[in-house]
């Protein structure tokens, strides 16, 4: 059975998000997602404004207070994964311009300068 829903679970003051539900919701509301956790943590007094988007988007989702369902909504099936799909694909390019900025650090100020100067005229080389 595929997923088609965001689970939130609350902890304490916070939920959570896991896994591709966590990048959803950093694709979609711009949370940071903790790569060691596989999560996106978000204050109670943001739940609102998760589901107004999680609902104006058309995903379904169900909260989780302990082991207790408080609230779920169905949207339309397929927009999880088209979702998905986005998230995926802005996420590797977050981790793809880290390194790059990374390797630009190992530059001389010299280095730099010439491959600025060839991007701005348009030249390869």
């Amino acid at each position: 059975m595929t997923k088609n829903h965001i689970s939130l679970y609350k902890a304490g003051k916070f939920y959570n998000a896991f896994g591709d539900d966590g990048l959803i919701l950093h694709h979609l509301v711009g949370y940071k997602f903790v790569e060691y956790k596989q999560s996106v943590g978000f204050p109670e007094s943001a739940f609102g404004k998760v589901i107004s988007i999680l609902e104006k988007e058309n995903i379904s989702y169900k909260a989780y207070d302990k082991d207790v369902l408080v609230s779920e909504k169905k949207g339309i099936l397929k927009k999880y994964d088209m979702t998905l799909s986005k998230a995926l694909k802005k996420y590797d390019m977050e981790k793809r311009l880290v390194r790059i900025k990374s390797r630009i650090e190992e530059f001389s100020v010299d280095d730099l300068e010439k491959i600025i100067e060839g991007i701005e005229c348009g030249k390869s080389k």
